[in-house]
């Protein structure tokens, strides 16, 4: 997929090499009557805000008529009632610039710029420069607003820069797996932990989707953000077209 693009099939990850590798399953409260209490959903949809009214905008820039009674007489318009030594005005730029430390997903890059979200708090931030950052890619850095108006950010350390390799094996899906599948809805994602760092997400689809949905989630923003959450340096990713298992194994 290009820079621009996303794919979003259902993020989820598989656990260990083995079953003695899986300590157990999480809950999942939408995992369905046979097998919901062994298996977590994994993701999230935030409610989007609502906007506010008109009236809060128009108070931003006040009301042309304003000065008709009693207003300035000079003709000098409305520059003439302004505080030109308001630092905006004036240019001057805050003393500090607010500082971001933290672990960052390479979201979209151009030549001149770069979107990244930060993992764990979704904040999004934009770079003026691009100091060869690559798509997917995974920082560990601290960014600093970019003056004078601070809307954008430059790397003033890059603490560490990698790429989280996704790679696809013959093995299947461990026996664990397979049991949790078979009490899956189709389109239903899941996730148990395994001993150690990592997880494994299962996602159970109609056969004929198993292998463009393993194909999709190399390219699938969810599968690198997991990962930097996780701290893992591997994903692998195993699949069983005849029972409809896609697994996600995410490895130290």
């Amino acid at each position: 997929m290009g820079d621009n693009g996303e794919k979003t099939p259902p993020g989820t990850t598989e656990s260990g090499d083995d079953e003695d590798d899986v300590a157990g399953t999480s809950e999942s409260p939408d995992a369905g009557d046979e097998g919901g209490d062994d298996v977590a959903e994994t993701s999230e949809s935030p409610d989007a805000g609502e906007d506010g009214g008109d009236d809060d905008v128009a108070e931003m820039y006040g009301s042309p008529d304003a000065g008709e009674d009693g207003g300035d007489e000079s003709g000098d318009g409305y520059g003439a009632n302004l505080d030109m030594d308001s630092p905006l005005l004036s240019g001057d730029a805050p003393d500090e610039m607010e500082e971001v430390t933290g672990r960052f997903y390479v979201k979209h890059t151009e030549d001149v710029a770069v979107t990244l979200h930060e993992i764990g708090t979704e904040g999004i931030y934009t770079l003026v420069e691009n100091p060869g950052l690559e798509v997917h890619q995974i920082l560990d850095a601290t960014l600093v607003e970019n003056p004078p108006l601070g809307v954008s950010y430059l790397i003033e350390e890059l603490h560490e820069q990698r790429t989280v390799p996704v790679e696809y094996s013959d093995e299947p899906p461990t026996r664990q797996v397979q049991q949790l599948a078979t009490d899956m809805e189709h389109d239903q994602a899941a996730a148990i932990e395994r001993e150690g760092e990592g997880e494994i997400h299962i996602i159970h689809v109609a056969p004929e989707d198993v292998a463009e949905t393993a194909e999709y989630l190399d390219d699938d923003e969810t599968t690198y953000k997991n990962a930097a959450e996780f701290g893992v340096e591997r994903v692998e990713i195993r699949t069983d077209e005849d029972a409809g298992i896609v697994s996600i194994r995410y490895l130290p």
